[in-house]
């Protein structure tokens, strides 16, 4: 397992300055640099806030540019850097937080303008599939930014259903692809620039990451009607969609309410809650870090795996597509 320790945190601005901090260097005290970053099986947009302190003016002029790309990559020295975040600069500012100190904030989104702009037009004949809905969708949201590629598909769920007739497609790409993922049983997101789209009953391939107080779970997961919420140590492994393994003595179990009117949450913290085999997908993935401070964790919102749907709770927030498990 690699050390989790000396943080290193890079932050890239395209066309710019890249912006590194390393824990070995000038003892720990380099350049400081925060990031809150909220990603999310859902197709809203990722958002990532970053922080960049006491910089030159000539160094914040690069970066004084919307649409930009910029990558948040984080990690430790004694092991890989991971790619946390990266998408278009929405806005940046210059603050001042005190006598001495200004910062470079800049607030970042992921996909937002091909989700919220892109418009398909485009006729499939008889005999088509949802993935050929799904590709139409994809090229239109490709004219919009060149720059998104495909990420994971499961071509398995939309390759089942065969149409009898043609379809004429046309409008915004949002809709089509809400329709699509409720009558496959998917979900969509832009995850750093790639276009994602899961079936509910199954996790990202690669196997389950293992959390424990070993690998860097901090404290206990506790269980709640969303279903199991955790932090750790930064791991830029958890993304959403991946397979966890948590083992029930890490979990702090969620109190039954013992009155009538409690059964509905009770049935939902028994259906998505702790799993017998300690499977959860993660739906809902959150990194903090500042270099000179002690945030540098890894947040995520799980369901278990076997439940082959999402919670009620967090398809309230938008995340997600419910299917009852069906």
């Amino acid at each position: 397992m690699t050390q989790q320790y000396l943080r290193t945190v890079s932050v890239q601005i395209e066309g710019g300055k890249t912006f590194t901090y390393t824990g070995d260097e000038n003892g720990g005290q380099g350049l400081r640099i925060t990031f809150e970053i909220t990603q999310k099986d859902a197709s809203t947009p990722n958002v990532a806030r970053i922080g960049i302190y006491n910089l030159t003016k000539s160094s914040t002029a690069p970066a004084f540019y919307r649409g930009k790309t910029v990558t948040v990559s984080a990690g430790y020295v004694s092991g890989p850097k991971y790619v946390l975040f990266k998408g278009q600069i929405m806005q940046t500012r210059n603050l001042r937080v005190d006598v001495t100190d200004t910062v470079l904030a800049i607030l970042a989104t992921d996909g937002n303008e091909p989700r919220n702009y892109a418009v398909v037009n485009q006729t499939l004949s008889q005999g088509h599939t949802h993935l050929d809905r799904f590709q139409a969708c994809f090229a239109a949201m490709k004219q919009i930014d060149p720059k998104l590629v495909l990420g994971f598909v499961s071509e398995a769920a939309l390759t089942k259903t065969k149409f009898p007739r043609g379809a004429a497609m046309f409008g915004n790409i949002k809709q089509h692809m809400r329709e699509l993922c409720m009558a496959t049983g998917t979900s969509w997101s832009i995850q750093n620039g790639k276009v994602q789209l899961l079936d509910n009953k199954k996790a990202l391939p690669g196997g389950a990451i293992v959390l424990n107080r070993d690998t860097g779970l901090v404290g206990l997961a506790v269980q709640t009607i969303q279903g199991i919420e955790g932090q750790c140590l930064l791991n830029g492994n958890i993304v959403v969609g991946c397979a966890v393994k948590i083992d029930e003595r890490s979990i702090q179990a969620a109190e039954f309410d013992p009155s009538i009117t409690g059964a509905p949450n009770n049935a939902q913290l028994n259906q998505f809650g702790l799993a017998a085999d300690g499977l959860y997908k993660i739906f809902v993935v959150g990194h903090v870090g500042d270099t000179r401070g002690e945030p540098f964790f890894t947040s995520f919102v799980g369901v278990a795996l076997s439940a082959g749907s999402i919670s009620p709770a967090l398809a309230a927030r938008g995340i997600g597509t419910p299917n009852n498990g069906n």
